[in-house]
C-alpha cells in the first residue's frame, strides 16, 4: 500500500468515526429521522443522513493524499450531484424521474472526463454504458440499504477487492478513493451495524454505489480485455445485483411498478424466517468476500476455474433466494412465516 493510499485510509476512518456521532446529534435535533412503517425493520426512529458523515470522510481521506486534482474536476462533480441529490431526497423526498435525471447527469460526466465503457465501439454506446453503470449500481445499493450494516459492509468488501486488483501504481488516484471508501465504511459501520443508531440514508447509499460505478469504469479502462477482467465486477457486486434484478423481475411479474418498494428481498426473506440483523450481514459478507477473493484469484492468474467456483456460488445463492421467497411468497412458508409484498412507497426505495 502506497503511503498516500494508507493516508486516505487511515483519515476516512478516523473522520467516519468522529462525524457519525455529530451527525446523529444534529439529525435528532433537527428530526431528520427514520420512523418505522411497513418497509422498515427497525422500531424507534433512527438519524437517517448518514450519507453526509460518509462524503465528508471519504473527501477528506482524498484531500489529505492529495487526490483532488483539477484534471477530475468533472469527477468530483459527479459525485457532488449524486450525493447532493440523495440529501435532498433524504430531507424531502423527490420524484423518482428527478432522481434519474442526476445519476444520468453524473454519468454524463464521468463519460466526458474519459470515464466512459471502453469496450463500447462508439462514443454514443460509452456514453450509454457508463450510465448503466451508473444508474444499476446507485440503486442496487439503494435497493440493499433495507437491513443494518448491509450497504456499507459489503460497500466496504468490494472497494477493498478493487483497490487489490488495481494494476496502474501511476494512477495512485483511484487505489486511494477505494482504500478510503473501505475504511470509511469500516469506521461508519460502527454506528450502523445492528442495531443501528444511524442509517446511511440515500446520500450515502447512491454515493457508494456511484463509487461503485467508478470504480468499475475505470478498472475496465485500466485493464486488458479479457474474461476475467469482464466478469470481475459482476463477482465482487454479485449479491447487490442479484437481489435488485430479483427485485425488479418480482415487482414486474406482480404487475408493480418498479419504484415501489416491498420486503421480500433476498434479507428481508431472511429476517422473516427469524435471522438477527447481525447474522444476515454477516453471512452476506462472507459470501461477498469469497466471491471477491475467487474474482481476484481469476484476475490475477487469469485461470477460469474460479469464474466456475464463483459461478457455482452465486447459482446456489439464487436457487436458496427464489426457494425462500425472493420472488414473492414462498409457496413451502408456513402462513405468518413470510411477510406478504407491501407497495407503499411511490420512491425508488427498498
Amino acid at each position: 500500500m502506497r503511503s498516500s493510499d494508507a493516508e486516505a485510509a487511515a483519515t476516512a476512518f478516523l473522520i467516519s468515526i468522529a462525524v457519525s456521532p455529530i451527525v446523529t446529534a444534529a439529525c435528532k435535533h433537527f428530526g431528520l429521522l427514520d420512523h418505522p412503517g411497513p418497509l422498515k425493520i427497525h422500531k424507534h426512529p433512527i438519524p437517517r443522513l448518514g450519507g453526509v458523515a460518509l462524503a465528508i470522510a471519504i473527501a477528506t481521506g482524498m484531500l489529505v493524499a492529495g487526490h483532488f486534482e483539477l484534471d477530475r474536476s468533472l469527477v468530483v462533480a459527479g459525485f457532488f450531484l449524486v450525493w447532493v441529490t440523495g440529501l435532498l431526497d433524504d430531507i424531502r423526498p423527490l420524484h423518482p424521474v428527478a432522481r434519474l435525471i442526476s445519476q444520468t447527469g453524473a454519468a454524463f460526466l464521468l463519460w466526458r472526463a474519459g470515464y466512459g465503457f471502453s469496450g463500447a465501439p462508439s462514443g454514443v454506446l460509452s456514453l450509454l454504458g457508463a450510465i448503466v453503470f451508473v444508474v444499476v449500481f446507485s440503486n442496487s445499493w439503494n435497493f440493499l440499504d433495507g437491513s443494518d450494516g448491509l450497504a456499507a459492509g459489503i460497500a466496504a468488501i468490494v472497494a477493498l477487492a478493487f483497490f487489490c486488483a488495481a494494476s496502474r501504481p501511476q494512477d495512485s488516484g483511484t487505489a486511494a478513493l477505494a482504500a478510503g471508501m473501505a475504511a470509511a465504511c469500516g469506521g461508519f459501520l460502527i454506528w450502523n451495524f445492528a442495531p443501528a443508531k444511524l442509517h446511511m440514508g440515500d446520500s450515502g447509499s447512491t454515493l457508494l454505489g456511484f463509487a461503485i460505478a467508478f470504480l468499475t469504469l475505470d478498472f475496465y479502462r485500466s485493464h486488458p480485455a479479457s474474461l476475467p477482467v469482464a466478469v470481475f465486477p459482476g463477482f465482487v457486486t454479485a449479491l447487490p445485483l442479484l437481489d435488485a434484478a430479483l427485485a425488479i423481475i418480482r415487482r414486474l411479474w406482480q404487475a408493480r411498478s418498479v419504484v415501489r418498494g416491498d420486503r421480500c428481498h433476498i434479507y428481508d426473506v431472511l429476517l422473516a424466517r427469524g435471522w438477527q440483523a447481525r447474522t444476515v450481514a454477516l453471512v452476506f459478507f462472507v459470501i461477498s468476500g469469497v466471491l471477491a477473493g475467487l474474482g481476484w484469484l481469476a484476475v490475477s492468474s487469469n485461470r477460469a476455474i474460479f469464474l466456475l467456483l464463483g459461478a457455482a456460488i452465486l447459482a446456489a445463492v439464487l436457487a436458496a433466494a427464489i426457494r425462500l421467497g425472493a420472488l414473492g411468497r414462498s409457496e413451502n412458508a408456513a402462513p405468518g412465516e413470510l411477510h406478504p409484498p407491501q407497495f407503499i412507497s411511490s420512491r425508488i426505495t427498498r
